[in-house]
């Protein structure tokens, strides 16, 4: 059973949607969100259920803008902040559309690679 892509996700399926599972043993590294929750203010879930966290589409998005900066681009923490706090809403939105489609384009294009390297 598949989720619509407007439906709540779970701190699980966050990491999964991130890729944040640890290749060794196969767990979910639920501690990544935890600490970006405590440190940026737009990374809020909502607590529903006996406390459960519950991600919308956009905080999603924020998460992948989040991963996008700190990991793929190896930016640091204190980096990333600034970023987030001197840009209004309308701005970061546009950059975290803007790294999720850069991420697309890059999966498109290791795909187009794999292709070629079969043919």
């Amino acid at each position: 059973m598949n989720k619509r892509d407007t439906a709540l996700k779970s701190i699980g399926e966050l990491c999964k949607i991130l890729g944040l599972i640890d290749k060794a043993t196969g767990k979910k590294k639920t501690y990544v969100i935890r600490f970006w929750e405590k440190n940026f203010k737009k990374a809020k879930p909502s607590i529903l259920h006996k406390g459960r966290r519950y991600y919308s589409k956009d905080d999603v998005k924020f998460f992948i803008f989040l991963k996008t900066l700190i990991f793929d681009e190896g930016l640091r923490l204190n980096k990333v902040k600034k970023i987030v706090e001197n840009n209004d809403k309308s701005k970061v939105d546009s950059k975290i559309d803007l790294y999720i489609n850069h991420e697309r384009i890059l999966k498109i294009q290791k795909i187009i690679k794999e292709m070629k390297n079969i043919l």
